[in-house]
């Protein structure tokens, strides 16, 4: 299980502080007993799907979400999110630049935390004013919280060989190239073990695990796969081009894993028409790679 980490952990958000500044790391042998039998499960998973569940034709009968949104809403979503985050980026930058690397971050983190909660409630105003049965017509129906938890472990797990072998094939890709290419360690998953301040451990694990996944599948499922879907009427055309934008959001080191991971989100919103499906496994994503980082830096 240790190994798994160092794996799992060169996956990063992009909607971090500073995420240019990521370090790199000297990565351990891929294929471990670890990562071996994670695949063997999805696998077992992807393979009951294709068989019994229609596989890719699942979608045929997914539920529409009908909604008055126009056309460029998501993109000024988008656009607002990312020019916000540059800007409270530079301003700290510019501000503090002969400040320590820790100071920086005990500014930068609350700041995005607040952003990004604001930017939530208001997704979820514009959510209960342009779907049809409101916030249920969105995805976030409370009373299907418990069967979407048990539902998007499994989907995690389906998905998770595509996360590895794509992670796989970069990291050999690469070192075919530059012998001493590694992927990127997350600016987060390392400043958890060595920052020293329990206060900010503590914001850096609230926004990892609940808030960037509840954000970003507000946004990225919940506005702009389901324009691209009203546009299209092809839930995977929608789930492409999301997933697609989604990973060039990313260092491109991570853009496939994360490419895949995006599809499996999409695939879960899509199936069940609920976005706690998507958030669930978004939490449990990032939570597993955070848990495994405080246990192996301990």
């Amino acid at each position: 299980m240790r190994m798994l980490l160092p794996i799992l952990s060169l996956l990063s958000e992009p909607n971090s502080p500073d995420i240019e500044q990521g370090v790199s790391t000297p990565s351990p042998d891929f294929w471990t007993p670890g990562t071996i039998a994670l695949c063997m499960i999805g696998l077992s998973i992807l393979i009951v799907w294709l068989l019994g569940y229609d596989g890719f034709g699942a979608l045929r009968n997914a539920p529409v979400r009908r909604n008055r949104m126009f056309g460029f809403l998501p993109v000024i979503l988008l656009s607002v999110w990312l020019l916000l985050m540059m800007g409270i980026n530079l301003v700290i930058t510019t501000v503090f630049g002969t400040a320590s690397e820790l100071f920086r971050q005990v500014l930068s983190y609350p700041a995005m935390v607040f952003l990004e909660i604001g930017l939530i409630v208001v997704m979820l105003i514009i959510a209960q004013q342009t779907f049809a049965r409101r916030l249920k017509g969105f995805g976030l129906n409370a009373r299907t919280i418990r069967k979407d938890a048990g539902f998007a472990l499994v989907y995690l797990l389906a998905v998770y060989p595509l996360i590895l072998v794509a992670l796989w094939v970069v990291l050999t890709l690469g070192r075919f190239v530059k012998e001493d290419f590694n992927l990127e360690v997350h600016q987060s998953l390392t400043l958890l073990t060595e920052n020293g301040n329990l206060a900010l451990t503590v914001l850096i694990i609230l926004f990892a695990t609940v808030i960037v996944p509840v954000f970003e599948e507000m946004l990225f499922r919940g506005f702009v796969q389901t324009s691209i879907r009203s546009l299209t009427q092809n839930p995977w055309v929608g789930i492409l081009l999301t997933s697609v934008l989604f990973a060039l959001l990313h260092p491109m080191t991570h853009a496939a894993a994360l490419f895949c991971l995006s599809c499996g989100l999409g695939y879960a919103y899509e199936r069940s028409g609920s976005l706690f499906r998507p958030i669930f496994m978004h939490i449990f994503f990032n939570g597993f790679s955070v848990l495994m980082t405080l246990w192996i830096g301990s």
